[in-house]
């Protein structure tokens, strides 16, 4: 037994990467080499291989599509899921390292995506139409027309229940993993631009106009919080124990330890708007903001700091891919957190 690094490793398709790992059981922020067998054994670290950068740095892996990412989604085992402003998407099998393009999937733009588990995912679209695959994101079957108006937010709720939130105001709900859909109603004032599923049938979703509505029913029925904040609720990241935090164009982030019932202000972590968040594990999550830069926390959302402008464009979306591996999206490029990645065994 005894550690090495492996550095500069290209291909991540020959890693195993365990994304269902109990994070809560590790100390992410002590990756250091373990001093002997038995503190790598004490800390949990035999037979796993992580990455010790979590958001902290990142490599522009170059120019990949034509435009603006607007959506991204991991689906495991190395596969990641990107459209773009020009109607494309593209899969990566190799950790977001390559990409391949696989045309253009309906007639608009893809603007929310989820992951259903066991190769099943879907595609939330301008066109109204909703667009699923059961292999893995490799090909793509057209649902059929599902809302009135632009798809923009997707959420999976567990147990083959999904809901999907369009501009129109209203929310819809499938309970056969995307299958068959059913108009739960206008539930919002404005536009449904994100959702977020806590754990224990509660769900959110934010407006354009900042309202936040719940739900505790696994997305049947919604109760509205009020306003929170003034500039659109824009991203919401679930980080376990009933901690969720959200952002929008006020730059503020906002912080419930309640499953969602209230939001207290953590104060302004940006003078842009915040456009996606991804939660990484142990306390570690980042934001996306409209100004190229990523922020950082380490303590589940208390704090913030400002990694730097790593995009030349606005990011709008990212993904986390387990064990350190963040990608993410902006014009043209996609930008990958993995260096140093450290092996015990």
């Amino acid at each position: 037994m005894g550690f090495h690094s492996t550095a500069g490793v290209t291909n991540l398709s020959d890693l195993t990467i365990d994304v269902d790992k109990d994070w809560d059981g590790k100390r992410i922020e002590n990756l250091g080499t373990p001093d002997s067998d038995d503190d790598a054994v004490a800390r949990g670290l035999v037979g796993d291989i992580y990455s010790s950068d979590f958001g902290l740095n990142w490599e522009d892996l170059g120019v990949i599509f034509s435009d603006m990412a607007n959506a991204m989604m991991y689906l495991g085992s190395g596969i990641v899921i990107l459209g773009d402003f020009y109607k494309y998407i593209y899969r990566s099998t190799d950790y977001g390292a390559t990409w391949a393009s696989l045309g253009i999937i309906g007639s608009g733009n893809t603007r929310s995506m989820a992951y259903l588990g066991n190769g099943i995912a879907l595609l939330g679209n301008e066109d109204t139409h909703i667009y699923r695959s059961t292999d893995y994101g490799a090909t793509w079957s057209d649902v059929g027309v599902v809302a009135t108006d632009v798809i923009w937010s997707m959420a999976y709720l567990g147990n083959g229940i999904v809901i999907c939130g369009e501009e129109n105001t209203h929310v819809y709900r499938s309970t056969d993993y995307g299958v068959t859909w059913t108009d739960i109603g206008a539930i919002t004032v404005d536009p449904v631009w994100t959702m977020a599923y806590l754990s224990s049938g509660v769900a959110l979703i934010g407006d354009e106009l900042s309202y936040v509505f719940r739900s505790t029913d696994y997305g049947a029925t919604w109760s509205g919080l009020g306003q929170v904040g003034s500039g659109g609720c824009f991203a919401i990241a679930y980080l376990g124990s009933g901690i969720a935090i959200m952002g929008g164009y006020d730059g503020h982030v906002y912080r419930s330890i309640d499953y969602g019932a209230t939001w207290p202000d953590v104060g302004e972590i940006t003078s842009s708007g915040i456009n996606k968040m991804a939660y990484l594990g142990n306390g570690i999550v980042i934001l996306g903001d409209g100004a190229k830069h990523v922020f950082r926390s380490t303590d589940y959302g208390i704090t913030w700091a400002d990694i730097g402008a790593i995009a030349s464009g606005a990011i709008y979306t990212m993904a986390y891919l387990g064990n350190g591996i963040v990608v993410l999206g902006e014009y043209e490029h996609v930008h990958r957190s993995t260096s140093a990645f450290q092996l015990w065994e």
